[in-house]
């Protein structure tokens, strides 16, 4: 539901639309104690935004050509144009209506404005004093331009002429549907004279004045455009005469309505109902209404937009707790089907039990036996975990060979596995030779150990270059390094690849051809203790 004002120099025509249709309409007289009558009847629709058209004798335009510059630049230059040009007025607008074709290719701009601000004032004040929300203000004949396309007048030069209420025809005249020119002429036939032949006689003084400025060439037509109801048609008609410079067109209110939707079509030749229900179609922009003077409006479309998002939330919260509910009953439903599974599990697995024979193993051996794997066997260290990790170390050194492993687990951090003395192929051109202790083996108490420690003998061998021992004993104090730096682990060189102690004994062999490279052999200790790492 929208209020459209429909405002000329002697009448005030409101119109109520409900969709696309006109519901009311009420005509006031433009003068002050109208404006008295008409605020009370305001007052009932001041819920409805309303939109001024203005079909005013004080409408000015005028015409202009702009440098062409960016958004920003051009906003700045055309409100200093229109200040200067209309500075007693703040109902003023400029319509760009393209470049110029040749030199610079300028902006065209066509300036407009109600030059006597007072024939508004009694109206917008009423309409202030309600807090109406106020839509815009616009030029009828500006707005015109939209029936052009809408009745397919697509001349190259047009002359629209309209008639108001109150008894004035509103010529607009446009070149390539761009509006130039614009004047309202008052509806006061000389004795004798028709209607047809006051028409027939402004058009031709209009495309005279056109003429003047030099707005046609030599082969150039006025396509004059005559919005009209079919019962002043017969009237007007036969006084229409048309030359080689000016053709005269009848639009007939009926076909109008027709094409633009209008039902019932308009009783009468006045266009205020066709540009209401044109601008219902293709609404129009603002051209005289200030941010101010709009306020309302801007506040009512706010709490219009919260109440959308409003809807919209809820709705959306709406639909989330269905969706909940629906997968809570669909989670019940499956938990009922679980629980009635399970049930019936535990029933045939009772009579399963009840079946079998019995082995004579009590509840509380299986307890035990239970308790005993989770204590002592679960987490049992292993050799292969111990052996992953020392390949990943070993990866790191590919010219160390590993000959032997010798691993156990014990709570005696001081345990030692027994490693054989393999041979190693070749042996050096030097090595020591010492007295090998006896290795103590795992007693009986360690069968059911609890795996604290895990202890490791690694025998490898290194090679280097033929007699570089200190590369060799190098190469091995890295290995030896990097496997202490693992978290809850020590390595020890146990066997050196060349040992200079007192206690070993230096033998050599001397070779007419000896390799290039040697292997010493070596042997680490590494203790990893399981209650560091689990710290």
């Amino acid at each position: 539901m929208a209020h459209f004002i429909y405002l000329t120099n002697s009448r005030l025509v409101s119109m109520v639309t409900r969709g696309k249709r006109i519901a009311s309409r009420r005509e006031f007289d433009a003068t002050a104690p109208a404006a008295a009558e008409f605020e009370p009847y305001l007052a009932n629709l001041r819920r409805e935004p309303v939109h001024l058209l203005t079909d005013l004798a004080e409408e000015d335009f005028r015409l202009d050509a702009i440098p062409h510059v960016g958004a920003r630049d051009r906003e700045a230059i055309l409100a200093r144009k229109l200040a200067q040009m209309f500075r007693n007025t703040p109902f003023r607008y400029a319509v760009v209506q393209g470049r110029e074709p040749e030199g610079r290719r300028d902006d065209r701009v066509l300036y407009t404005a109600i030059t006597n601000p007072e024939v508004l004032r009694p109206w917008l004040e009423a309409i202030e004093r309600l807090r109406v929300p106020l839509g815009g203000i616009y030029s009828a004949a500006v707005f015109s331009s939209s029936l052009l396309p809408a009745l397919n007048l697509l001349f190259p030069h047009t002359l629209l002429v309209t008639f108001t209420p109150g008894g004035a025809m509103r010529q607009t005249y446009f070149r390539e549907q761009e509006i130039k020119f614009s004047r309202l002429t008052p509806i006061d036939p000389e004795e004798g004279q028709s209607l047809g032949t006051l028409i027939s006689e402004e058009t031709t003084r209009t495309w005279q004045y056109l003429d003047s400025l030099r707005h046609f060439a030599e082969n150039d037509r006025l396509e004059v455009c005559v919005l009209l109801h079919a019962s002043d048609r017969v009237l007007v008609q036969p006084s229409l005469r048309d030359f080689a410079q000016i053709q005269h067109h009848i639009l007939d209110m009926d076909e109008v309505g027709a094409r633009l939707g209008i039902r019932p079509p308009p009783a009468g030749s006045t266009a205020e109902e066709v540009f209401v229900h044109l601008f219902l179609a293709r609404p129009g922009r603002n051209h005289f209404a200030s941010a101010e003077m709009r306020r309302f409006d801007t506040l009512r479309r706010a709490r219009f937009a919260l109440r959308q998002a409003a809807a919209l939330a809820f709705a959306g919260c709406l639909a989330g707790a269905v969706w909940n509910v629906d997968r809570a009953l669909e989670t019940s439903d499956h938990d009922v089907r679980v629980e009635s599974d399970l049930s019936k599990a535990n029933q045939e697995y009772d009579a399963v039990t009840r079946a079998m024979p019995s082995f004579g193993v009590g509840g509380s051996t299986m307890r035990d036996s239970v308790a005993f794997y989770n204590a002592a066997i679960r987490g049992f260290p292993r050799v292969t975990d111990f052996a992953a990790t020392l390949s990943h170390v070993l990866d790191r050194h590919p010219e160390i060979r590993l000959g032997q492993l010798a691993w156990i687990a014990s709570d005696d951090p001081k345990a030692l596995p027994v490693v054989s003395k393999a041979g190693t192929g070749e042996p050096p051109p030097v090595r020591a030779v010492t007295a090998e202790p006896p290795s103590p083996r795992p007693t009986a108490d360690e069968a059911f150990a609890g795996g604290r420690y895990e202890v490791a003998l690694v025998a490898g061998t290194v090679r280097v270059a033929n007699n570089d021992f200190r590369g060799a004993l190098a190469e091995v104090n890295r290995l030896a390094e990097e496997l202490a730096a693992l978290p809850g682990t020590q390595a020890d060189i146990v066997q050196s690849p060349l040992d200079t102690s007192s206690r070993a004994q230096i033998e050599g062999r001397h070779s007419e051809h000896e390799s290039r490279t040697m292997e010493p052999r070596f042997v680490l200790r590494v203790v990893r203790d399981h209650g560091e790492i689990g710290s």
